[in-house]
């Protein structure tokens, strides 16, 4: 089987301890071993045994119970619930991938490791369990051996659209398009049979808004919170001195969504606002975190707390509107909102689509990311910015080092266009024309970002199809965001990419006075670029076909006046424009926060809110 790597890798990368542990996963100490201990947990979650009940339908409830509790990161009682199961069907192959992905939950890899091996061993071939172990080595980033395991499980089983959404990102992740026509025709096959799929790995794959709502339901649905959880708040509020505002995230790091939303909890207007950060990411001493922890007047550390707890706190804040940063992003704890934290719950930045969730009643965009036309594809109303939806950091300053290009292994009198998407996010469409321009400007070359060797290699041999030689093809890897704000000059003209666009990325690129050149689409995720370039005041480098795109692109190229004057009005939109005016974002994004308190207090629904 194709998986031997991987299962080599899954046993070579075993501790030595978890080496010599007996096939069925030891419990932890989070598991007590006193019989009135164990007869407590059993009283609290209705577990009493009994010979009435059989014994599958025994497990169903208590893996449905353990997966819930894992998902609220209640994990001792994830875990106890597990261990019972396991009493009473020891070999059930399920058991033992449900145990893994709490174990992963926790971050204890050795045991998840043990756990999946466990299942693998208990049914070689089962695609549920191939399928697992693909999404654990995708978590840890073993992208090529996650793969082989994807590949292996749609064997089994064909219709499996998780996996094969999965796959696929992780395909384009690598820039290995071998199966990019096939994909196109599975997915109008599982657009009728789907059950659920990720719908951050779907972004990519198409330009759909109806499709990516479904998914995101499904996904918001796949953990809910059961009715009788949830509270409810009673208008008109009791009045206080000043609105709550409680974020949530992991990414209070040095992390896009810090670089584009730090600046403005600093300058939340502290007559009227008190800010609450709750972060379930890892403590650490990044910039991004320190200068979150800095900026809240209340940080509160919840990393790895469980659920109801870090409910219950928010609820004891008092919050007024509780804002999710994440969507359907990694590390996500979006079933928070499902207990409904305070009166009115918003989702912002993290996600560029609709999270589906019922209890969120706002998102923040604007008329260029979702027009009316589109709010049908969002289950949230829409909170209208008046320019861009998007935060940005007025105050961030390039490295004082300016990198030549020779530096940078560029040409110095080469036109230079640019690509500092991720991989993932470039499609053979995007590339196709790449590659055209680059025959089109003889003295022209394609700095692109890629981080690893093999995205690399596959790069270049797409470019060698088309005809392109290795030499027109310049890579860039990782730097630090000042660094990075320091090269992008170098850049003549950004090439955006299609269903996802450059967020973060475009906005560094106009900062730094480099056009952007974009197309476009449906999606949210497929407009952003288009929405940004509408603040700077330079509409015209947004296009709406593939030839337009490429005509565009190509006269910036040729006519070097014409490139010189974009450059020029892309700084003067930055410097006058409001995309950089973090003072009037900061006052219209709390108009908009506080006209949504009124309308609770009011009695009135949720409804698409605009500062007109």
């Amino acid at each position: 089987m194709s998986n031997s790597g991987a299962q080599h890798f899954l046993a070579s990368n075993l501790s030595g301890a978890a080496k010599g542990a007996a096939k069925t996963p030891g419990f932890p100490g989070a598991v007590v071993s006193n019989q009135r201990a164990n007869f407590a947990m059993a009283l609290k979650h209705g577990m009493m045994k009994s010979n009435d009940v059989p014994v599958r339908e025994q497990v169903v409830r208590l893996m449905k119970m353990s997966r819930k509790k894992a998902v609220e990161r209640s994990f001792d009682d994830a875990l106890y619930l597990m261990e019972q199961a396991l009493e009473l069907d020891p070999k059930n192959r399920s058991i033992h991938t449900a145990l893994g992905e709490i174990y992963e939950l926790m971050e204890k890899r050795d045991k998840a490791l043990l756990c999946h091996i466990e299942a693998l061993r208990l049914e070689p071939q089962n695609p549920e369990c191939l399928a697992y172990i693909g999404s654990y080595l995708m978590r840890i980033g073993q992208d090529e051996e996650a793969i082989n395991y994807f590949q292996d499980t749609l064997k089994f089983a064909p219709s499996n659209e998780v996996v094969f959404a999965r796959m696929m990102h992780l395909k384009r992740r690598k820039c290995d398009w071998s199966e990019f026509g096939k994909s196109r025709k599975k997915i109008k096959n599982f657009t009728k049979v789907m059950k659920a799929i990720d719908p951050f790995s779907f972004l990519s794959i198409a330009d759909d808004p109806d499709l990516q709502m479904q998914y995101s339901v499904l996904a918001a649905n796949a953990n809910k919170v059961s009715k009788k959880e949830t509270a409810a708040f009673t208008a008109p509020l009791p009045k206080k001195d000043k609105i709550r505002i409680g974020y949530f995230s992991c990414d209070f790091l040095d992390h896009a969504t810090m670089y584009l939303i730090g600046r403005m909890f600093e300058l939340h207007d502290r007559e009227k606002f008190e800010i609450y950060i709750y972060d379930y990411g890892a403590m650490t001493n990044q910039e991004g975190r320190l200068r979150a922890e800095k900026s809240a007047d209340v940080y509160r550390q919840v990393g790895g707390v469980d659920s109801e707890t870090i409910v219950e706190q928010a609820r004891q804040d008092g919050l007024d509107i509780a804002v999710d940063l994440k969507g359907h992003t990694k590390g996500n704890r979006i079933n928070l909102f499902d207990y409904r934290m305070a009166p009115v719950q918003i989702s912002y930045l993290g996600y560029p689509g609709t999270t589906g969730v019922e209890s969120i009643d706002y998102m923040v965009a604007d008329p260029v990311v979702v027009p009316p036309k589109y709010r049908k594809y969002y289950t949230e109303k829409v909170l209208y910015m008046p320019d861009c939806y998007q935060s940005n950091d007025d105050s961030r300053k390039a490295a004082c080092h300016v990198p030549a290009r020779a530096d940078m292994g560029l040409p110095e009198d080469a036109l230079v266009f640019c690509s500092f998407n991720s991989p993932y996010k470039v499609s053979p469409d995007e590339f196709d024309i790449w590659m055209k321009l680059l025959k089109l400007v003889p003295d022209s070359v394609l700095w692109f970002y890629a981080a690893k060797d093999d995205i690399r290699e596959n790069v270049l041999a797409e470019a060698k199809r088309r005809g392109i030689g290795r030499e027109r093809i310049i890579f860039a890897g990782f730097a630090k965001q000042e660094e990075h704000l320091a090269r992008l000059p170098l850049a003549d003209i950004f090439l955006d990419t299609f269903f996802v666009n450059a967020h973060t990325t475009a906005s560094d690129a106009l900062w730094a006075g480099v056009p952007v050149v974009t197309k476009v689409g449906k999606q949210f995720a497929a407009r952003v670029a288009a929405s940004l370039l509408h603040a700077v005041g330079t509409d015209e480098l947004v296009t709406s076909t593939p030839q337009q795109y490429q005509a565009l692109a190509l006269k910036l190229a040729r006519d070097r006046e014409y490139l010189a004057e974009m450059k020029a009005r892309v700084k003067a939109g930055i410097e006058t424009g409001p995309l950089y005016d973090t003072e009037r974002f900061t006052r219209n994004f709390e108009a908009l926060l506080e006209k949504t308190l009124e309308r609770f207090n009011a009695g009135l629904k949720p409804d698409h809110i605009s500062l007109q």
